[in-house]
């Protein structure tokens, strides 16, 4: 199944369209907006890896069809420089669903569904818990997988200096360490939790043996 096709069937799904035109135009935004040159990560190959992940425990899910709309949407808009990307996100979303016609309560499940992937707090409902835990999950992925997400990601700030982007990421990796658990979804504790700390604690003494410790 293409993407393309998978975007329809999920329309069709929630009863947003009435032509299939209308889901087709959509979809072209929706790909225009991941398809800029400068994500090497936040890009549409990384909502197709994510939703291969969620196909795995979407029966975990109360709302799926909610779920899977935000995680096609939850990274629509990235821009590396503003801390704001996952609001923007939502927004956007909300805005593709109205065109679409989609109801009231399901664009506000998508909307804060997208604002759980900050991951600034912790999940409070399991829908929550499960879509942020979808998008971290590359971070339980094996060694090669790990070493290609952390490199896709520098590529995309490539615009900041080696030391400046080191501080960065050392900062983001202490604060992910020293949750007390990463996944907040039992499934994901137990089958990517320890892998997921063993990569980025790798990462994080890559880079202090580069630069010194950062945040402690």
């Amino acid at each position: 199944m293409t993407m393309h096709d998978r975007w329809d069937r999920l329309c069709a799904r929630v009863g947003a369209f009435g032509s299939a035109s209308e889901a087709d135009l959509t979809y072209e935004m929706i790909s225009t907006l991941y398809a800029n040159p400068s994500r090497a990560y936040h890009n549409l190959e990384h909502i197709a890896w994510c939703l291969r992940a969620f196909d795995e425990v979407a029966r975990l899910a109360e709302h799926p069809d909610a779920c899977e709309f935000a995680l096609w949407l939850h990274d629509c808009v990235f821009i590396p420089e503003r801390p704001d990307n996952e609001a923007r996100s939502a927004e956007a979303a909300a805005m593709i669903a109205g065109l679409l016609g989609c109801d009231g309560v399901f664009i506000s499940q998508v909307r804060e569904l997208i604002l759980v992937t900050k991951h600034d707090s912790c999940p409070v409902d399991p829908d929550s818990a499960l879509v942020s835990d979808v998008d971290l999950a590359v971070l339980g992925g094996s060694e090669e997988e790990y070493a290609q997400y952390s490199a896709s990601i520098r590529a995309e700030f490539s615009f900041a200096p080696e030391e400046m982007f080191a501080r960065g990421r050392m900062a983001f990796l202490h604060r992910m360490l020293d949750r007390e658990e990463i996944y907040s979804t039992a499934w994901y504790r137990s089958t990517l939790e320890k892998r997921a700390r063993a990569n980025m604690q790798r990462e994080l003494e890559g880079w202090e043996d580069r630069y010194g410790e950062g945040e402690e």
